[in-house]
This record gives structure tokens, sequence and C-alpha cells, in this order.
């Protein structure tokens, strides 16, 4: 054992760190790996995290620092925002079982939005009480133990881990942010039984960091794939781009702009879109054909690119996949059909295929692009007076309209302000810089005061700006969200869509029984929450700015008083009336919204 301790600590490979216990490694390794914040929800199992913690600040050692966030399911999607706002790792702990099922919804988005958070949680202990440290001395502990407690949220991890007797526990952790970092990214789950947390050391601990252990880089496009998608592309008469998530990487944008730019191909958004891909003021952004009408698609970390059946492209089209995971192994059953399916970032395969296009491109190509280029140019320039055209005609609507919520929060928002969109309000304009648009990546309402709340923590110099529907606002505990954001000098703003209405329970029943008995009356009970809470008084409890709007003229000055308010140290909501969901569809509106 000396001699194994002595070629461990002389291992140049090996970082030493001193402590006095597991716990203490675990922390270390976290901070090592570049967590910044563990969100923290109290509990009797984890609490060797804040003496871990406060330990390190007294002397020095490294570790994240500690975020108090008192319910599960917000401090697990403030971990998604974190991650998502500044590209690195990021980790919540909670209280054992209990704890875990208390995540909720928000590790479905974790899992089908690949963020890479280490979600920790507190373990029951087993040993007999008096034993040793942190053996079993409440009755509660009994309660606490299921036979598998990893098993809660297996299929939404990429690896688990229970931490044993035989674990070098700062190796544990380095090993799961490797692993969830590594692409395609995703959670995983560690669990600490206490009494392990509580195991001694002998005063120094050896672990690699993550930096040591290496994050696995996606391959690069094979030479021949990245040509023949060149080719097409340049011979492509009606080519398109379609995105979906690549910008979670925000890199890939400038590579993939220059790609677009060389070859003059438009770039289309798919509807599942939750990241800032393409810059939407671009010439080239959003002027694109539609899929059955492309003889040339390449698809960049799109999940579902075009909808099956009636956007099904041509039988004669060509097309690429391009992805981290291109078939998608994490979806059981997919549809879609391509003539490439090619294993690489966005970044990579737009840079490959972007040499090899600059170097083939003829004059008789430049000329047919240039003529492709001037065209879309052209289309822009309408599509943006059309626009502006629909936002300032919705300000004349009473009652308010949708549309003018998301024209004025474009007049109000700096460029590189973060929008955390849990909903389907578009803002006119959109973003343009890079990380500056998050969607969860899932189907789970919710996700959005807590990820505006992280994103905040991770960026602290810029404004952050929920948008979301008020179904989906209650959904995820908004009073937690406020409260933490208030007590840790995170302040965002928050614009809540008060429809009082579910789109599911609402526009979909219509959709799927147009000539049914619930229409026919005009009777959508359990799609409608009319009258609804009081969403500003629910600002003002947990010490934040609420205000409550009715008149079209009354929204931007409301957004610009409570963006004041942000930059002055105060989170923020402001409540916008809009008709409801049937009053919408009644009113022959374009209706728009998940909750």
């Amino acid at each position: 054992m000396v001699q194994l301790e002595s070629a461990v600590a002389t291992n140049p490979r090996w970082s030493e760190h001193p402590a006095d216990e597991w716990s203490d490694a675990i922390v270390a390794a976290m901070k090592l790996g570049g967590v910044e914040h563990l969100f923290f929800v109290s509990g009797t199992e984890i609490i060797f995290y804040q003496e871990a913690i406060a330990k390190a600040r007294q002397r020095g050692w490294p570790a994240p620092a500690l975020v108090t966030v008192p319910h599960e399911h917000v401090a697990l999607n403030a971990a998604l925002g974190a991650a998502a706002a500044s590209g690195k790792p990021s980790a919540v702990a909670v209280h054992v079982d209990v704890g875990t099922l208390n995540t909720g919804a928000a590790i479905h988005s974790a899992w089908k939005g690949g963020y890479p958070v280490l979600v920790t949680a507190g373990n029951a202990p087993r040993a007999y009480p008096g034993s040793m440290p942190g053996a079993r001395n409440g009755t509660v502990q009994w309660v606490q133990e299921p036979r598998d407690q990893a098993e809660i949220l297996r299929q939404y991890t990429k690896l688990d881990h229970r931490m044993e007797y035989q674990d070098n526990p700062g190796l544990m952790v380095s090993r799961l942010l490797q692993v969830a970092m590594s692409e395609p990214k995703g959670p995983v789950y560690l669990s600490v039984p206490l009494e392990i947390a509580k195991q001694p050391f002998p005063g120094v601990t050896h672990f690699p960091t993550l930096d040591r252990m290496g994050v696995a880089r996606p391959n690069a496009p094979d030479s021949a794939d990245a040509r023949t998608v060149a080719e097409w592309l340049i011979e492509a008469r009606n080519p398109v781009i379609i995105t979906g998530h690549s910008g979670r990487n925000p890199e890939s944008v400038a590579e993939l702009v220059r790609l677009a730019e060389l070859l003059a191909v438009p770039v289309m958004d798919s509807s599942r879109t939750n990241r800032m891909n393409f810059p939407s003021s671009h010439p080239l952004f959003g002027t694109g054909p539609r899929p059955q009408e492309a003889d040339v698609i390449v698809v960049f970390e799109a999940l579902v690119p075009f909808m099956p059946p009636r956007e099904w492209p041509q039988a004669d089209a060509k097309i690429a996949w391009i992805d981290v995971d291109p078939v998608q192994s994490r979806y059981k059953t997919m549809e879609f059909d391509a003539d490439l399916w090619i294993a690489a970032t966005t970044q990579g395969a737009a840079a490959a295929i972007y040499e090899v296009a600059a170097a083939r491109i003829s004059t008789s190509d430049r000329s047919r692009i240039e003529e492709r280029r001037a065209r879309l140019e052209e289309r822009k320039e309408e599509l943006t007076r059309q626009a502006e055209e629909r936002g300032r005609k919705a300000g004349q609507r009473k009652p308010i309209n949708p549309a003018w919520v998301g024209y004025q929060l474009g007049e109000v928002l700096e460029r590189d302000a973060i929008i955390v969109n849990d909903g389907s309000l578009r803002i006119y304009p959109g973003r343009d810089v890079p990380g500056t648009y998050f969607k969860s990546g899932g189907s789970a309402g919710g996700y959005g005061s807590g990820a505006a709340f992280g994103a905040k923590v991770a960026r602290p110099d810029r404004d952050v700006v929920l948008t979301t529907g008020d179904g989906y606002f209650m959904f995820g505990s908004p009073l937690v969200a406020l409260w933490a954001a208030q007590h840790h000098k995170a302040p965002f703003l928050t614009v809540v869509m008060v429809n009082r209405s579910y789109s599911t329970g609402t526009q979909t029943l219509a959709r799927q029984y147009p000539n049914g008995a619930a229409v026919a009356m005009g009777d959508y009970s359990g799609g409608l929450f009319d009258p609804p809470p009081d969403f500003a008084k629910l600002a003002e409890a947990a010490n934040c700015s609420g205000e409550t709007v009715r008149e079209p003229e009354e929204v931007g000055p409301a957004l610009r008083r409570a963006m004041k308010q942000v930059r002055d140290g105060t989170p923020a909501v402001v409540a916008v009336m809009l008709p409801t969901i049937p009053e919408e569809m009644a009113m022959g509106g374009e209706v728009r919204g998940e909750g």
C-alpha cells in the first residue's frame, strides 16, 4: 500500500490536494473539473457539502461556490441554465431518493437537451448505528433507502455511480465529468452515502483532474464526405441548411456563416430549435426553400428538421445529416433517411466543407451562386419589412396581441442579452450574438425560471430575460427561483404571457376533435385556468418587482421599467394579459405557446 501511494504521489498526471474527509476530495474534483457553482438543496445526508465547501473557503482549497435553492426542480434547471450560458459543466446536490424524485421533469430536459450536468445526491447510510462516522443516527434513514436509488433516473443519464469504499472519490468525480462533457454531452448521476463522505483521509488525496483525463473530441468529417457535400452544395439549384441546436457550441456559428456566405446557401431553423444557430438578421437566414422544394439539404444538429410526411424531401434530393450522434441513438424511433450520416460537430464539418468548396468553385459556379445570393437578399429585405409591419400592426389590437409583446421586447433588449424561452414567443428582431438564446431542448414545462436564474449566476455581466407562458411559469416553481435570484443577487426579467389556458387542452383539443362535443359547446374545461393567479403579487412575495399589463400601449413602458429594476439589482416580473387561446382562435389570430 505504501508503494502504491508513493507511485500515485509521483505520477505527474495525478494532482495532490489536502483533505480531511472524502467530501473534501469530491468538491475539489468538481472545482478543478470546471464546476463553478453547486446548486444545493438542503438535506440531512448532504450536509457534508456544506462543511466541505466552508472548510475549502477557510483554508483556500478548491471548491465550487454553494448556491442555496429551496427546491430540487428549480436547482437542476438552474444547473442547466448555468451550463448553457457558460459552456462549462455544472452540478446540483439533492437530498437522497426524495430529492432525486423532486428533480422531476428537469432531468428530462437535461437528457433531451444534452446538458453536461453532474447530479449528486446523498444516499441513506447503511452502517449500523454508532459503528463508524456517518452511520445511521435517525429513524428517517431507514425510510430513505430504495433498492436502487440511481434507477430513478437511469434512463435519463449517460452514467450513474454510487460511491463505494474502494473508490478514489476525486477520480470518480473527474470520470463522471469526463463522460458528461464528451459528445454527445449529457447528465450524469452520483450518489454518496453519508458514511462514505465522512471517511477520513490521512491528509493528502491524489486523483486526476478533468483536464488531465481529457474530454473526447468528436471525429472530424471524412475528407471524402466533406468533398461530396461541398460538391452537392456547389452544384445545387435550390439548397438549404437546416439547424436545430448547433449553437450550443457558440464557436460553430462563425463557421456556419462562413460556409453559407461562400455558397449563398440559405439557413433555416427547425421547429424544435433551442439555440441561436445563425444570426437572425443575416440576409441568408430564414430565406430558404421548404424541405420538399430543396434539391440539397444539409442538416446540422437538428433532431426533427422537417415533419413527415407533409414535408418529405423530393425522392432525388441529396441529404447530408451532420451531428455528433447523427442517427440520434437516444431516440428509439426515427423515420428519417439521408444519403450521408456524418458524425462530427457543426464547427468541424462546416470548416471542412468550406475548405473543399472554396478550392473547387468555378467561374460559372460563382455566377450562379451570386444570382442566388441577390435573390435571397431581396427576399430577406421583404421578410424584414413584413415583420416590421406585423409588429407595428399588432400594437393596434385590443386585447394585447402576443406579437406586439415580442416586438416591444426586441426594442428593449441589448444585443448580448440572454433570452431563455420557455414557450414559443417570437422576439423581433431575433438574436445575432452566439450564446444569447436558449430553450430546454426537451418538452418539459417549467424549465425557464430555474434556467434563467442559473444563466444569470453563470453570466452576471449579461441581462437575462425569461419569456414564458403562464402555464409553464407555474410548472417551474417560480417563487423558489425568484427568491433565489433575489437572495443571490442574480436578477433577471420574467415576461409572463397570461392567456389562462394550455394549448394542449384547447388548441390541440380543437384540432383533434374539430366536430366534437367540447368544441361545439365551447367547453374547454381542463384546458383553462381562468381567472389566473396574480403573478405580480407572487413576485412581490419573493421581494421582487411585479407589474401587470392590460393595454397595448402599456407594454413597452412596463418592460423598460422592469429592465431598470433588474439592472438596479431586483428581479422583476411583467405579467401581460392576453386573450385565452379559444378567444385567440375565435379572432383568427395565430396561436403559439406551450403552456
